[in-house]
Order: structure tokens, then C-alpha cells, then sequence
């Protein structure tokens, strides 16, 4: 199985002479991890080896950059020139790579912005223009200050290398006045869809709209996945009614060539081929019911992603089974009786008189909790705790 790119934070030993621009740093060494999301990670001399030919030969096609957090839009903090191997301080093989460092690179460790380094490869790299495979192939690298290895040395530059630049670069920080990057909704669904575990940290975790399109990426990707679940269900029950009638059309086929055959075959046995036909259609049916009760049932229930819902999710079940049992009549008298009751959520979010004379509305403080940060039903069961009386008619 393919596996995403890892990454790794090495020792950097960033030095300098003259006035270029130009110093070393180690980008991994030989040896063996265990990471909580990529498994185990193993390195050897002959893997070090074949990311420096693959580098040489520029299978990546581009120049490679080291980035900020693995975040290549914010610009490059430096570009990898090249790449060779040789024996670090502790005695480990280790990959070293030459880095020109940019205004923005030098300012952001002068300043101390970031202070570590961290690798970005991949152990199965495909050409997407030629689909050719390569193992061991250098992506990129970030200027970091969350290692996952913590006893590292920091990033540090030279007097000289520091000298060779224009200070006061105005890169984007919270410190400086500047804004941090923020998600689209449909790059946090990426995200989210490539990485199932990704969360918010740092500023966007504190910033409010972000968590709000996090949850509505959260809630997009729920729906879709239930939607597809639904369409291979309806699609799996299809098929085995296919099957079915196949294999009634083979039960019936058979039947006429003993008949034609013997003359004429028995009522006993032509009774329990229908019977047991019968029986499979049946099951077919029931599975395409359950399906379609199932997914209109989900109309009616109030959540976070249908807040014009009538029922609560504890009465689904119950809705359920009396669609199930009921004739085509019932039903439909049934969904019309659904559709005149009111929204779970103007008898949840109704508002009541404040000992002060004020009026409290539920929705308004739930959309004030979510603004500060809170996922929507953390919100709601907040406002819940603080103000039961704006739930009484949920009880009742």
C-alpha cells in the first residue's frame, strides 16, 4: 500500500563563512522510528544514497524548497542546492544538504521565530506526467517549533550569514501585525479527507471563524460519506435483486427443460421453487424499504446539519418502524403529518424572560459560544447546562 509523504525533524548545524548565503544543515540520519501516524520509519546508508541520486537527477523536476510548517504558500525560507552523505557528531550516517537561505529564512531564525528543521520525503514517489515510481525522494522541508523529536538542536546562524542580508524583512506574523493564514473550507475538507486525525492548532484553533468552517468541513464530509454509504447500499441491494432474478429466471429455465424432458414435473417441487423465489424477493424488498424509510426518516430528524428537522434523533427509531408497517395510505398520511409539525428547533431555541426583565434567546447564546470557539453541540449543551428553562418544552 502507498504511503503518505513523512516527515521527520533532524539535527541542523547551520554555519557560515564569507558572506554567502549558502550553509549545511542535516535533513535525517540513518535509523528507526516508530511515528503515531506514519508506523515505523526506517532509514538506512543505502536509502540516504538513493535520495541523493534522486535528487541529482531532479526527479522532482523542480527546484525544492524549505517552507514555514510545511506550509508552501506563505514563500520559501530557503532552497536546497545539494544533497550528500557523510558521519554526524553522534557517529550515524546522516543526509546533509547545502540550503541558500532567503531574506525571509534568515530573518524568521534570526529572530527566533522557528528554530528547528524538519524533512518532508517519500518512500514511493509517483511522476504524475510519466508514472514512473521512485523510492526515496527529498519533497521539501519546513523551519518548525513543534518537533517530534524534542531532544534536537535548534537552528542557529552565523554573525556572517546574518550580515549578508536586509533586516526588518516583513514576513507575516501575530507578532509584527500580520495575519495568519487562515483555511478554506474546501482546503480544510482536503485536509480532512487526506487525514481523517487533522485538527486545528495555534491561531487557527483560537480563531472562531476557522472553527466554524472546520465543523461545517466536518459536517460536508459526514453527509457525503453517508450519501455514498447509501448509494452502495442502494446499489448492493439492487444487485442481489438482480441475482435473484437471475437465478429465478435459471430456477424457471430449469424447470421447463426437466419438463421437457421428463414430460412433466411435480406440484410438491414446483411449490417450494416458488416458495423459496418468493422468499429472496422478499428480503430484496425489505432491504430496499429499509433503505428508503431510512433515508427519509433522516429528514425529519433535527442536528447540526438539519436544523429544520421535527423530530429529535431519540424518536428515529420509532419513526422508523411505523414506516415500516405502515400501508402506502398511512404513510403518506404519516410524512403530511411530519411536514405541519413544527421545527425541533423553535421549541428548543425559544426565549424566556431574564430575572432583570431581559429576554434570553437559546439560539443567540449558542451562536455566541460558537463565535468564541465551541463546536455547535458543544455549544448547545453549554447553553443547555446554563439555561435550562430555554429547553423545558424539549422535556415536556
Amino acid at each position: 500500500m502507498k504511503k503518505k509523504p513523512a516527515q521527520l525533524l533532524s539535527v541542523i548545524d547551520i554555519t557560515k563563512s564569507f558572506n554567502e548565503a549558502v550553509s549545511e544543515i542535516e535533513v535525517l540520519h540513518a535509523g528507526e522510528w516508530e511515528h503515531p501516524t506514519y508506523g515505523t520509519i526506517k532509514i538506512t546508508e543505502q536509502d540516504i544514497d538513493t535520495f541523493i541520486a534522486n535528487f541529482d537527477s531532479r526527479v522532482r523536476k523542480v527546484d525544492i524548497a524549505v517552507d514555514q510548517e510545511h506550509r508552501p504558500q506563505e514563500g520559501a525560507a530557503g532552497w536546497f542546492k545539494k544533497l550528500k552523505k557523510k558521519i554526524n557528531a553522534e557517529g550515524k550516517t546522516a543526509l546533509v544538504a547545502s540550503v541558500a537561505w532567503t531574506k525571509l529564512g534568515t530573518q524568521l531564525i534570526k529572530d527566533g521565530i522557528f528554530k528547528y528543521f524538519s524533512p518532508e520525503f517519500s518512500n514511493e514517489y509517483e511522476d504524475l506526467e510519466t508514472h514512473d515510481m521512485f523510492s526515496n525522494v527529498l519533497l521539501g522541508g519546513a523551519l518548525t517549533n513543534r518537533p517530534y523529536f524534542k531532544s534536537l538542536a535548534p537552528v542557529q546562524l552565523s554573525e556572517n550569514l546574518i550580515a549578508g542580508f536586509v533586516p526588518a524583512y516583513d514576513y507575516k506574523s501575530p507578532k509584527k501585525g500580520g495575519s495568519t493564514m487562515k483555511f478554506t473550507l474546501e482546503e480544510l475538507k482536503a485536509k480532512l479527507a487526506e487525514d481523517p486525525k487533522f485538527v486545528l492548532s495555534g491561531e487557527q484553533a483560537a480563531d472562531a471563524e476557522q472553527v466554524k468552517l472546520f465543523d461545517e468541513a466536518v459536517a460536508d464530509l459526514a453527509k457525503d460519506a453517508e450519501e455514498k454509504a447509501t448509494q452502495e447500499a442502494a446499489a448492493k441491494a439492487e444487485a442481489e435483486k438482480a441475482e435473484a432474478d437471475k437465478a429465478a429466471a435459471e430456477a424457471e429455465a430449469k424447470a421447463e427443460a426437466v419438463k421437457a424432458s421428463e414430460g412433466v414435473i411435480s406440484v410438491a417441487e414446483h411449490t417450494r421453487q416458488m416458495n423459496e423465489l418468493k422468499s429472496r424477493m422478499g428480503i430484496v424488498e425489505k432491504q430496499l424499504r429499509e433503505k428508503e424509510v431510512a433515508g427519509k426518516v433522516s429528514s425529519f430528524v433535527f442536528s447540526a446539519s438539519n436544523q429544520d428537522g421535527v423530530l429529535l434523533p431519540k424518536n428515529a427509531d420509532k419513526a422508523s418502524e411505523i414506516l415500516m408497517n405502515a400501508t402506502p395510505k398511512v404513510a403518506k398520511l404519516f410524512e403530511e403529518f411530519m411536514a405541519e409539525l413544527p421545527k425541533v428547533s423553535a421549541k428548543l431555541f425559544k426565549e424566556e424572560g431574564a430575572s432583570d426583565g431581559e429576554t434570553v434567546n437559546a439560539e443567540k447564546l449558542i451562536e455566541e459560544k460558537t463565535k468564541a470557539g465551541m463546536k455547535y453541540s458543544e455549544a448547545v449543551k453549554a447553553v443547555g447546562a446554563e439555561h435550562p428553562e430555554l429547553f423545558k418544552g424539549e422535556e415536556e
